[in-house]
């Protein structure tokens, strides 16, 4: 754990930022108190916390998790099983 301030930080911006990159946390703090955390970011961290801020994302899964919550869902298997079987008439007829 880093602790940096904020004028650290706009003077060490490099320094600092290899030291989050190599997977450390650095905290920045203004006149003691914190005020941000830096912290080592991957592709797929990125593509999780887009998703996870995305509204249009949160909305799916929380009526996803609804769903769940009110047995409105089927098992995966039971579900390929059904288009199987679906497909399989269409073809048949």
């Amino acid at each position: 754990m880093t602790f940096v301030t904020v004028r650290e930080l706009h003077d060490r911006t490099s320094e600092i930022l290899r030291a989050a990159a190599a997977e450390k946390v650095v905290f920045v703090t203004r006149n003691g108190k914190p005020v941000a955390v830096i912290r080592g970011l991957s592709e797929e961290d990125l593509e999780d916390l887009v998703m996870l801020h995305d509204p249009t994302f949160r909305e799916a899964l929380d009526d996803a998790f609804s769903d769940l919550e009110a047995g409105r869902v089927i098992p995966l298997d039971e579900a390929v099983a059904m288009t199987e079987a679906q497909g399989e008439s269409t073809t048949n007829s």
